[in-house]
């Protein structure tokens, strides 16, 4: 046997990573390689100063394998039973049938991640009895269904696919988004028409200027001018009439424009080339009106998908409210029930609906059935759940934490506390920029001065070089003074400004947030995810490191979200107290539920109890260590007082009915937030703070980051953030800055809304500028670079 090249199953080459040959393995060197290849191409990294090369490598690997494990997750099967589907509710507005009796739909997908997943789903057809095509979108991840239904029902459909890992979702107002496809194609035929005319009316000026040279023939002269004179009146009557109507409505209202110059100046430059053209005489501007007008299209098309995906973005914010609800239906003898998949529009008042855990409310109600806990953080930002007991109020959006919960219906759809708030920020969205507001004021003021201009000029000129010539610069002057220049020159002049921002991981929507940014004014922070890091933690503690560790055990058998930061805390690698604890509890492999904790009895509101080894663990409130007392030695008192006063939520942890610890559990403070905070305050800005939290919480956080405490505010709603960033007290402009869903209308009603990187989704729509890096510098770094 030839043991030369039998590899060695314990050394790997340190270039290539495969095995290292037994012959080719050196006991006394510090790297083994496979072959002499190997060994010169890693000296020459290593001398070159190229070592991380092989650091780089190693953690792109772990990366691509972690991508692997990621697209490797089964699929996420709901076992729904899609009846909603089949319900005249969903099936009058978004189902069409064809003249062969088929149906066709279009609905969202949920759960589409490549291509292969297109191909899957349009390859359906093969094995759904009655699916007879689905074509799908992939970039707006939607897909057209067309099927039997005498064979298969839609929901049947549904299911099948849920099967595969994909969710069917209903799309939102059909017509609307027919409507919406109509103007696209409107937009796109105008542009192209004034696109083609404009091209073709510089290739005839280009004929016209090369004959000025070239001494062209008269009857060619008139020729190309009549042929540019056609041109530019079928611009401006075809694609650029849009201008026209907008001056003359504006007229008819007697209201000011910017539309009433702009289409003055266009007809006049026309109006001079088919004078100039009858006379023989002079200069004609039909190409630059032609071309005026395409660059005009294009601006405004911009400008109208930009007023349409705001739109869009506002509309995507209904997810926080599911469009499928699950109904309680009782049978007539109301000794049985059923949940019926409904689409939540359709709810009623007195509804019974119930919400699994971990779900959003469909509608507003009441609970009933026992008390729960439940998430409001998309109408107080604050992650902390609230316990709401039975008969109290729930909310569209909300979500139960560890347990389903029932509740009767008294609103639904666009009635719900979360569909006005929606409409609030879809009002604010709206709302024209002041900017645009000044420019539309003045224009009626421009126009008057435009035209007592010409006249002055003409009356000027006349007596001096004759009526034709004086005529002619009169129509100069309303051809230059035409704001489309200023028009289509201002947001250029912002370009480099934008993208100056992007690269130091500012996202700037518009150049006129520039402009607003430029001046000193009022600073509204949310607390939340702000100023503070929006996670819950374990950010101070006092006592007992070993019944930290034993409460941690005690606390895995909760779901609630302070267990879940105990059990962080403990976890923590660089928690050496909590760590060395951990092993004198003797554990010594495995995890803390190696710590056996049995007869665990969880009190809402309260706290939680049971027994870990051979001592009994208590873990809650003072109020629940009082309740049980509880022995709390008076120096850990003083420390859950003192955590109190700071703004967090001291934990009590007992260990045989003696308290051992104390934890202050909160929302840090971010690092930096103090002193970004002084420096924008002495840049002349005035910083307050809004807080969904406790009015105490709110004026602790702001003592803490440098907030003059008359300028901190808590409890607020949306509604009230709303209303505060509309005071007129406050210096402009206001700048808001926040994360979560319940600082949307805030956002989009402030002079600039700015959102953080790690905020929600649909802050990221709504804010003017968004913050790429994480924490609060790329803030600073945004008002700096807007002076």
């Amino acid at each position: 046997m030839n043991t030369a090249s039998e590899p060695l199953n314990t050394a790997e080459c340190a270039h290539c990573g495969l095995p290292v040959a037994r012959g080719d393995f050196n006991p006394r060197a510090r790297h083994q390689f496979c072959c002499s290849g190997c060994r010169a191409v890693h000296s020459a990294l290593v001398e070159n100063g190229f070592e991380r090369y092989y650091e780089l490598r190693e953690a792109e690997r772990a990366e691509s394998a972690a991508r692997a494990q990621a697209l490797a997750i089964p699929a996420q099967v709901s076992n729904r039973g899609f009846e909603h589907l089949d319900g005249e509710h969903f099936q009058q507005p978004h189902v069409r049938a064809t003249a062969d009796g088929l149906n066709t739909v279009e609905m969202r997908i949920d759960g589409m991640r490549c291509g292969a997943c297109v191909w899957l789903l349009e390859s359906t057809p093969r094995i759904v009895t009655g699916l007879v095509e689905c074509r799908v979108d992939s970039a707006r991840a939607i897909a057209m269904l067309r099927w039997d239904p005498r064979e298969v029902a839609l929901s049947s459909v549904a299911q099948r696919f849920d099967t595969l890992g994909y969710q069917l979702i209903p799309l939102g107002d059909i017509e609307g988004v027919k409507r919406e496809r109509a103007a696209d194609r409107a937009w796109f035929v105008r542009i192209g028409v004034a696109g083609a005319i404009a091209s073709n009316a510089m290739a005839v000026a280009f004929a016209l200027y090369g004959g000025i040279i070239s001494e062209m023939p008269t009857s060619f002269r008139l020729y190309f001018q009549w042929y540019s004179v056609g041109l530019a009146v079928a611009a401006l009557f075809v694609p650029g009439r849009v201008f026209l109507t907008n001056a003359i409505a504006a007229l008819r209202m007697r209201t000011s424009h910017m539309d009433i110059p702009v289409a003055f100046g266009l007809m006049a430059a026309v109006g001079a080339g088919i004078v100039a053209t009858v006379r023989g005489t002079g200069s004609i501007y039909c190409e630059s009106a032609a071309m005026l007008v395409f660059l005009l299209l294009v601006g405004r098309f911009v400008q109208f998908r930009s007023q349409r995906q705001a739109r869009e973005q506002v509309e995507l914010l209904l997810a926080i409210l599911p469009a499928v609800a699950r109904r309680v239906q009782r049978s007539a003898d109301r000794q049985t029930e059923q949940l019926v998949e409904v689409l939540s529009e359709s709810l009623n008042p007195d509804d019974v609906v119930e919400i699994a855990a971990g779900e959003s409310a469909p509608a507003d109600g009441r609970l009933i059935g026992v008390a729960a806990h439940f998430d409001l953080s998309h109408l107080t930002g604050e992650s902390r759940p609230v316990r709401i007991e039975v008969g109290g109020p729930i909310y569209a959006g909300s979500r139960p934490i560890n347990a389903p919960a029932r509740c009767v219906v008294t609103v639904a759809g666009v009635h719900t506390r979360a569909a006005r708030l929606l409409e609030l920020v879809r009002e604010a969205s709206t709302r024209r920029a002041p900017v645009v507001e000044l420019a539309n004021r003045i224009a009626g003021v421009f126009l008057a001065a435009v035209m007592v201009f010409a006249v002055t000029t003409i009356v000027w000129w006349w007596p001096r070089i004759g009526a034709e010539q004086a005529i002619e610069r009169a129509i100069a002057v309303l051809v230059v003074t035409c704001p489309c220049a200023l028009g289509l020159a201002t947001p250029l002049a912002v370009v480099a400004g934008i993208g100056r921002g992007a690269r130091r991981g500012v996202l700037i929507k518009g150049g006129d947030v520039l402009e607003r940014a430029s001046q000193a004014g009022t600073l509204v922070l949310d607390k939340t995810g702000t100023v503070t890091e929006g996670a819950t933690r374990v950010v101070a503690r006092s006592g007992n490191a070993m019944a930290i560790t034993l409460a941690a055990s005690l606390e895995s058998h909760s779901v609630h979200p302070l267990a879940r930061a105990i059990l962080d805390a403990v976890h923590d690698a660089s928690d050496v107290a909590a760590q060395e604890a951990f092993d004198r509890c003797e554990v010594k492999e495995g995890t803390l539920a190696r710590l056996m904790a049995h007869d665990v009895r969880e009190t809402p509101g309260r706290g939680i109890e049971g027994r870990v080894g051979k001592h009994f663990v208590r873990v809650g409130s003072v109020r629940f260590m009082s309740e049980h007392a509880a022995l709390i030695p008076d120096g850990l008192r003083e420390d859950a007082h003192r955590f109190a006063q700071g703004g967090l939520a001291p934990i009590m942890i007992a260990v045989d009915a003696r308290v051992e610890a104390v934890l202050g559990i909160g929302d840090p403070i971010r690092r930096e937030a103090h002193a970004i905070i002084a420096r924008l305050r002495r840049a002349k800005w005035r910083v307050m703070l809004a807080s969904g939290d406790d009015p105490l919480v709110a004026v602790s956080v702001a003592r803490s980051v440098g907030i003059d405490r008359r300028d901190a505010f808590g409890a607020l709603t949306p509604e009230d953030k709303l209303a505060f960033v509309r005071r007129t007290d406050l210096a402009r402009p206001v700048v808001m800055v926040g994360d979560g869903i319940n600082d949307l209308a805030a956002l989009a009603a402030a002079d600039i809304g700015v959102s953080l990187r790690n905020g929600a989704q649909a802050s990221h729509h709504v804010a003017d500028v968004c913050l790429a890096a994480p924490g609060m510098r790329p803030l600073e770094r945004f008002i700096e670079g807007s002076r």
